[in-house]
């Protein structure tokens, strides 16, 4: 069963988390530093039992609702568990940007729609 943990949670796991990011930030493309991700952004860490599997967090730019995540390999079903668990949480479109086949496979998976270069849309 995956759990979530947000970064109020007692035991949220700040280090792993940043660990992570840190590993994949250039893959994800984004140059903000990990704290002003986790302190402006809804951010949602996610594991299953005691295996920490990633994290996915969802900001506002231009008036939209964006989704970016980072992962650990070898957890794709699990990634998308977490993935429309995140999605459950709001009732607007969401969008998301990647430029990995991985990612988008993952979105498409989830319910986006491809509406441009790298953009992808969930339409509620």
């Amino acid at each position: 069963m995956i759990t979530v943990k947000i970064p109020l949670d007692k035991n949220f796991d700040y280090k792993t988390c940043k660990k992570l990011y840190r590993k994949c930030r250039k893959l994800i493309g984004d140059d903000r530093d990990f704290r002003g991700i986790v302190e402006n952004t809804y951010f949602y860490s996610f594991y299953l039992g005691d295996e920490f599997l990633g994290c996915i967090y969802c900001y506002y730019k231009d008036d939209k609702l964006f989704l970016n995540g980072f992962a650990g390999r070898h957890h794709h079903k699990e990634n998308m568990e977490s993935m429309k668990l995140v999605l459950s949480y709001f009732s607007c479109d969401i969008y998301a940007e990647t430029k990995h086949k991985t990612a988008a496979y993952c979105l498409i998976e989830c319910g986006f729609k491809k509406i441009d270069d790298n953009l992808y849309k969930y339409e509620r």
